[in-house]
């Protein structure tokens, strides 16, 4: 290949791909077909392939086309990474950075992480997905999410990303006070508990399946939900039980209505944050990412 493909011929192609047609890419960039129909000829001559068939059915993708445009896709989205961080760069306070993690930060470090955030950059942009990891990822891989923070444990496919560990969390049993378990001290005795638990089984939850006596006890299925609100509300209306980051009674001002049960045989909960090894963080993710280093290490999880 004598030449590489011109970035307008680029942005073509990936039109004709997401209007399905020639002739809905040539509306959508305000261009005429035969416009549109001689760009696409020029880089199929440029890569020496057919890039696509037309036919009665409408267009396909050939097979060197959907090869071509899953790195295609990729190059445009580092292009306007990198334009945007070097709009950012130059005018310091603006940009955009899109996190994802569960509710643990968001009740505990991410309030005075965000006004600390928000004094560096005043016209920048927070993009926030709460979520457990196994949700997070599918994201993060997408490109949706600069980075993800959470517990990944055994399962978790992360040989794409960057695992930076962040924090360790002590996890305890949540009940209502007055609940008949409320002075149980042996997993044991929570044989015939009701439990309500995250969506996920991964993670740090897939270490709790594994820690004796959890759940090769408890002849109910667990409720799932990764609502906070309903499983607290389960938990304070109803004999539920479930298992959060002991930092997470305070913020709710629950310490009255909640007990945690004096139970420590748990695992602590490693959290880390992941990226992406192909595309580099934004200058404003990198300094969010540095303000959330300082608040984690200073942070009291217990």
């Amino acid at each position: 290949m004598r030449y590489l493909p011109k970035l307008q011929q680029l942005k073509v192609f990936q039109q004709v791909i997401r209007s399905g047609s020639i002739r809905g890419a040539a509306r959508a960039m305000n261009q005429s077909q035969p416009a549109v129909s001689r760009t696409l000829r020029e880089l199929e001559q440029t890569l020496d392939t057919q890039l696509i068939v037309r036919g009665n059915q409408g267009m396909a993708l050939t097979e060197t086309g959907r090869a071509f445009a899953q790195r295609m896709q990729f190059i445009l989205e580092e292009l306007e990474r990198a334009a945007e961080e070097i709009q950012q760069i130059n005018q310091y306070s603006q940009g955009s950075v899109a996190i994802g993690f569960s509710s643990l930060l968001a009740l505990t470090v991410f309030p005075a992480l965000n006004g600390e955030f928000k004094t560096q950059f005043p016209q920048s942009k927070l993009l926030i997905k709460e979520g457990q990891l196994s949700v997070l990822l599918p994201a993060l891989r997408e490109g949706k999410l600069d980075f993800a923070i959470g517990t990944a444990g055994p399962g978790f496919p992360l040989e794409d990303l960057v695992r930076e560990p962040l924090f360790t969390a002590p996890f305890g049993i949540i009940a209502r006070r007055g609940h008949p378990l409320a002075n149980a001290t042996r997993l044991e005795e929570l044989q015939d508990a009701r439990w309500v638990l995250p969506e996920t089984d991964m993670g740090y939850y897939q270490q709790l399946q594994l820690a004796d006596g959890f759940y090769q006890a408890g002849s109910e299925t667990p409720v799932r939900t990764d609502s906070v609100v309903c499983g607290l509300n389960m938990v304070l209306q109803s004999d539920y039980l479930t298992i959060v980051a002991r930092a997470m009674r305070a913020p709710f001002g629950l310490q009255e209505q909640l007990c945690l049960l004096n139970i420590d045989t748990l695992p602590q909960a490693e959290y880390c944050v992941l990226y992406s090894q192909k595309s580099p963080l934004t200058f404003a993710a990198r300094r969010f990412l540095d303000l959330l280093r300082n608040q984690c290490q200073s942070y009291d999880w217990s």
